[in-house]
């Protein structure tokens, strides 16, 4: 079932029970890549003269699909497929833009946020057709990869660490994109920005449900695993995903009026969206 965001909907992050006497852990967001060299990447990619991604006006009555890496991708991907076949715009991120062209289909555009220099491999295969957002705090190897093709530059907003390079290079002219510690959350604001309101999201689960991705992905294997249990329902999840989704609740209660999400399939963001009235700050221990 499809469940939609509908604007304005304000909800706190879910209440957690833990099983087996253990406590969520405090979560900290944090960077997966040496700040220096963050800096140096931004320093450099900000030099090539990318257009950057910048506001446009509004397409009411747009409507664009945003694959996403979790493994309920595998079983709503002949949707996702017809619906593309049928003229949907999608937008994929990291893994899935692989995921998608070895299964036939070609994607609109591509977004791309972390900074290490082994995930250049989530712009392949390359693709003509294809616009690549890349943000400038990528690795420099992501941009000679894609120097023939369609490419736009972004940045991040909140990255107060750096901004006096991106003031010393375009002035008051540039557009950070707001936004959570995923791709994921990144994404959907700045696709907002380009001007589409009205998103539905694949694979955006944020738990674990046989496997932590729909596509094989080593770096997440081996990650210790909270059992939690969210408005009744029980899930697995590891850090980052129990941080997702906490930050993807604020973020519908920050920007949530700007957009209409529906997100496809039965993990735990979907179930936080059907179940708003039942979330709550407070974390119980059981």
């Amino acid at each position: 079932m499809n469940q939609t965001l509908q604007i304005g909907v304000m909800s706190e992050p879910p209440s957690i029970e833990v099983k087996k006497l253990v406590p969520v852990p405090e979560i900290h967001c944090a960077v997966n890549e040496d700040p220096k060299k963050i800096r140096e990447n931004i320093k450099e990619n900000i030099q090539r003269d990318l257009p950057q991604v910048r506001p446009y006006e509004t397409q009411w009555d747009k409507v664009i699909a945003l694959a996403l890496g979790g493994p309920t991708l595998n079983k709503t991907f002949p949707e996702l497929l017809n619906k593309r076949k049928n003229g949907m715009p999608v937008v994929t991120v990291n893994g899935t833009h692989k995921y998608c062209m070895d299964n036939g289909l070609v994607p609109s555009a591509m977004v791309m946020l972390d900074s290490r220099e082994f995930n250049q491999r989530f712009v392949m295969p390359l693709s003509e057709d294809c616009k690549y957002f890349i943000s400038s705090q990528c690795h420099p190897s992501v941009f000679d990869i894609l120097k023939d093709h369609q490419v736009w530059i972004w940045h991040c907003a909140g990255d107060d660490d750096n901004e006096d390079l991106l003031k010393e290079k375009y002035g008051s002219e540039y557009y950070p994109v707001m936004g959570g510690s995923t791709v994921a959350l990144r994404a959907v604001h700045l696709l907002r920005m380009l001007g589409f309101h009205k998103l539905e999201l694949f694979g955006f689960d944020s738990c674990i449900m046989e496997t932590h991705h729909a596509y094989d992905q080593p770096e997440n294997d081996g990650e210790k695993v909270l059992d939690i249990v969210v408005s009744g329902k029980e899930f697995q999840c590891t850090a980052a995903h129990y941080h997702q989704a906490k930050e993807f609740v604020q973020m519908i209660q920050s920007t949530g009026e700007h957009y209409d999400l529906a997100v496809h399939g039965n993990g735990l963001i979907s179930h936080i969206i059907k179940n708003p009235e039942l979330l709550r700050t407070k974390e119980e221990v059981v």
